[in-house]
């Protein structure tokens, strides 16, 4: 978040800040409450940012170009859940652009990724689909094409495969050889052909024996970790606010990502818990642990330092908190599946 986005932020929760009273030393610290039209739409504006933060983005993808919803569909039921890669892990699913050549055997796939510098690819599979054109076995080969000097294409063979049945298959590809551009674009030659022996043709033209448009486009399944894993925190429970509750607790709402009008990229969940913490800290509460990190806590701490309250003042803030498994569409329409950590509060208490 840019130093603008934190200055707004700032504007915004002195301003409710204000409106509670001054008798209230801390932003999370009982006083009047907001009214509940105020409060849910404070809650709607954190989520938004919370969601893009955690994600890395500065603003919501545009999809102008969706996925077909059948091919959407099908490639949804590959990411089983909780399969997402330990240690800040990504599963993502690309869809391929496709460029037939001037023969029936062979095909460019083209696929846009924006995977992380920061992470590394370590599984990779390819979804085909096999049209029902001949009996018998047929040869794949899948090489990796590259940019050359004098504009020619440089072909490294990654797989060869034999196929024997019709429909969908999964081809594991080596993970070390699929480097992309600069750019993100990793660009795919396929070359399908029956084995010798096997009659494929129909009146000298050659048939075609992979689908490559339409419901059943090609796509690819990566598995994605973080260079350094990220350390997991204990979960506690606490206990949620109640009406006449003034001490320090933690305060429950659900978002719904079709209030948020993001349905249309995020697929999976259709929404979750935004927890906060509210109330007051007496004395003898300060001092409990505090995660200073997250983004709740530290636009309450820019607060703290930019107004005048008493160095000794205890604020409710959160103890424990745990990741958000999300399903979405990219910048680039890729298929991402990410557990986005600490989004969710579970326990508050003093600072």
């Amino acid at each position: 978040m840019g130093l603008p986005d934190v200055q707004l932020w700032l504007v915004l929760l002195w301003t409710l800040v204000r409106a509670q009273g001054t008798g209230s030393v801390c932003p999370s610290c009982g006083g009047s409450k907001l009214a509940p039209q105020a409060e849910r739409a404070l809650v709607l504006e954190l989520a938004k940012q919370q969601i893009l933060e955690g994600l890395h983005l500065t603003s919501r993808p545009r999809i102008t170009h969706p996925p077909p919803q059948a091919a959407l569909t099908r490639a949804l039921r590959r990411l089983q859940p909780g399969s997402v890669a330990p240690g800040n892990g990504e599963e993502v699913i690309s869809f391929a652009t496709v460029t037939d050549s001037t023969s029936a055997y062979s095909s460019l796939l083209t696929f846009h990724l924006s995977t992380p510098r920061s992470h590394h690819l370590y599984h990779a599979r390819l979804w085909l689909h096999v049209l029902p054109t001949l009996p018998g076995t047929l040869c794949l080969r899948i090489f990796r094409w590259g940019p050359r000097r004098r504009h020619q294409g440089s072909r490294t063979l990654l797989a060869e495969h034999h196929i024997t049945n019709l429909g969908w298959h999964a081809l594991t590809l080596p993970s070390s050889g699929l480097r992309c551009e600069k750019s993100g674009v990793l660009k795919l030659q396929l070359d399908c052909r029956p084995l010798e022996g096997n009659n494929s043709t129909v009146t000298g033209q050659p048939r075609r024996l992979l689908d490559t448009a339409g419901h059943q486009q090609p796509f690819l399944e990566l598995k994605i970790r973080a260079n350094e894993p990220g350390a997991g925190r204990a979960r506690r429970r606490t206990p949620t606010c109640e009406p006449a509750t003034p001490l320090c607790c933690r305060r429950d709402h659900y978002v719904d990502f079709q209030e948020l009008g993001w349905r249309d990229w995020i697929l999976q969940p259709e929404g979750y818990q935004l927890n906060y913490c509210s109330g007051q800290c007496p004395p003898h509460l300060a001092g409990s642990p505090g995660i200073a990190a997250s983004f709740h806590s530290a636009v309450f701490s820019l607060l703290k330092a930019n107004n005048p309250w008493p160095a000794s003042t205890s604020c409710c803030v959160p103890t424990a908190r745990r990741p958000l498994s999300l399903l979405y569409l990219d910048h680039n329409g890729n298929v991402v599946k990410t557990d986005v950590p600490d989004m969710v509060v579970e326990a508050c208490g003093c600072s």
